[in-house]
């Protein structure tokens, strides 16, 4: 018995030395992380509106223009601003052109009217297939998937969009 003692308080000893660099460690405290406010403070939180673009606005035709500010309003989740734009833009656009029936489109989609905003994403679909531009085009099938996943217009729509590898 007096073996074992003699034998487990040197490892006692030795586990306490060692336990003295853990527990330093261990006091060392952390600053907490820094809030939302502490980075708005700082400057560095990100910008609310985005960037204006590097384009002289007034050198645009005003159905350009309207849509590109409707679309900065868009990405700052402004839709009322967006949804004003839109409807400036509609006195100078053509309701053919897929620009604006994208935007309008866009606009009834974040106000939740999708039936609306189903047949504008295809109307402007089918404008921007006329004019080759099948990457924006995709962009109003996908959100028309979304809305209508079986809608025969979206059926109409997919073979322009359908992936024979798969």
């Amino acid at each position: 018995m007096m073996r074992r003692f003699l034998v487990l308080i040197p490892i006692f000893l030795f586990s306490c030395t060692t336990s003295n660099d853990v527990s330093k460690s261990l006091s060392t405290v952390l600053p907490p992380p820094k809030t939302v406010l502490d980075r708005k403070l700082e400057g560095s939180m990100p910008q609310e509106l985005p960037v204006t673009p590097s384009v002289d606005v007034k050198k645009l035709d005003p159905c350009t223009r309207h849509l590109l500010f409707a679309d900065q309003y868009i990405t700052a989740s402004d839709y009322d601003s967006a949804a004003d734009e839109v409807r400036e833009a509609g006195k100078y656009c053509s309701h053919d052109d897929p620009r604006y029936n994208y935007m309008k489109a866009v606009v009834l989609d974040a106000k939740e009217r999708k039936e609306e905003a189903y047949e504008y994403y295809y109307k402007a679909a089918k404008g921007y297939i006329e004019k080759g531009d099948y990457e924006s085009a995709f962009k109003c099938y996908s959100n028309m998937l979304s809305i209508k996943p079986y809608g025969k217009e979206v059926e109409e729509l997919k073979k322009y969009f359908q992936d024979e590898d798969y």
